[in-house]
């Protein structure tokens, strides 16, 4: 039976302004006087204005500058996206992402608003409290035993894997100083890195203290039972309403998590379609770990496209003066696919149609230059193949319409 979920986002849930086009409705309102009078309570300023208002800081910045609020945000961001995927789809699974583990368990009815953003709160005072020096977290497109060894070599145990997110992408967390390392060594090897817009070194060792810190204001929030399914990337497992949140909360601080595992198994138990509640990118990652999922989110659904298989073609059954026809665009994409998770070395789950080929898959402009020799003589184009226009296109998508329409012009000169 094919299933539904709907992935709740952590850091990478907020964008600014990312409800202007909602002011006034009433399930919003209702969360945003929520968010603004718990942030009251604590002595800070409300985050209505960051969710209604483009021009406001982004993430980035609140990160280094306002973490308290930034996290405030990102989950409002994910409450707000779920209720309004609400509005047209029914979950069958709600799935978070880290801190969007806390909204998806909310929305499921474990945990009342007011109290979920307590306890937001009371986890960014204590990790405030308890940071002992600058830490973050860093994501290598590299799988993840590779990842271990890379942090390995920098040789700082402050540093370490602390969430799976793809075959192809993985986060380490730590201070600052261990994870310029972990770049610097990652670099030289030619794998692309990227700083997380994360204020603290997330499900790490090094969250201990601030754990236990959060572990006191955890112990007063009453558990309720579970209204909608939820699935624990942490837990590897449904939530169930034996289960203990409020320690699963804080385990969150200093344990791993394994998203793509806890994808691959709802893939397994007939999981179809996702609905992104959040900033975007948790598509990417599911559509990078199984295949013929369908993804939904703000900019709407997002359907894969069926390869289809080769049709044998006797060229004697046709007129003659009829040319052969060349590859359909889907077979070249999946060629293509497989061309580049060769030479790049990477699993072929990684390789997207859509992917970026510079920002996403870390070919630059010298590596690009590399493969049009190589697609060339894959697909046997013509000499006259305009190097620029090759280098110009983002994506295997783009490259592969590019490809297509040159085999089907070369056919109709022949």
């Amino acid at each position: 039976m094919s299933k539904t979920a709907f992935l709740l986002a952590g850091q990478g849930a907020f964008r600014p302004g990312m409800f202007a086009g909602e002011r006034g409705a009433a399930e919003l309102d209702r969360l945003l006087d929520a968010t603004d009078a718990v942030a009251a309570e604590f002595g800070r300023s409300g985050v209505r204005a960051h969710l209604l208002d483009p021009t406001t800081p982004a993430a980035a910045e609140l990160a280094a500058t306002d973490p308290f609020t930034l996290q405030l945000v990102v989950f409002a961001a994910a409450v707000g996206e779920y209720h309004r995927a609400a509005r047209d789809a029914v979950p069958d699974v709600l799935v978070g992402h880290s801190l969007g583990e806390l909204a998806a368990l909310t929305v499921a009815g474990a945990f009342d608003l007011v109290d979920a953003l307590r306890l937001v709160c009371h986890r960014s005072v204590a990790l405030a409290e308890c940071a002992t020096e600058p830490g973050g977290m860093l994501s290598l497109d590299l799988v993840a035993d590779r990842t271990a060894h890379v942090v390995a070599a920098v040789g700082d145990r402050r540093a370490g894997v602390a969430v799976l997110n793809a075959p192809a992408r993985t986060v380490v967390a730590g201070p600052v100083t261990a994870l310029d390392a972990v770049r610097g060594v990652a670099e030289a090897l030619g794998v692309r890195t990227v700083r997380l817009p994360a204020p603290y070194a997330y499900h790490s060792a090094g969250m201990a203290l601030a754990a236990e810190r959060f572990a006191e204001a955890v112990a007063s929030v009453r558990q309720r039972p579970l209204r909608l399914p939820v699935y624990s990337p942490l837990l590897r497992g449904y939530v169930g309403d034996s289960e203990d949140l409020g320690a699963l909360l804080v385990r969150h601080l200093t344990s791993p998590v394994d998203f793509l595992a806890a994808i691959r198994a709802l893939h397994a138990d007939g999981l179809r379609t996702v609905v992104e509640c959040g900033g975007g990118g948790l598509g990417k990652l599911v559509t990078a770990s199984v295949p013929g999922v369908v993804v939904a989110g703000p900019a709407g659904p997002s359907t894969p496209e069926e390869v289809p298989t080769p049709q044998a073609v006797h060229p004697a059954s046709l007129p003659a003066a009829m040319p052969v026809a060349g590859p359909h665009v889907a077979e070249v994409t999946e060629r293509l696919r497989v061309l580049y998770a060769t030479v790049l070395q990477y699993p072929l789950e990684a390789i997207e149609p859509e992917a970026d080929l510079e920002a996403e898959l870390g070919i630059d402009s010298l590596k690009r230059a590399e493969m049009l020799g190589r697609v060339s003589t894959e697909f046997r184009l013509p000499t006259s193949v305009n190097d620029g226009r090759f280098l110009a296109h983002a994506t295997l998508a783009e490259l592969a319409g590019m490809v297509t329409a040159t085999l089907a012009a070369e056919g109709s000169t022949r």
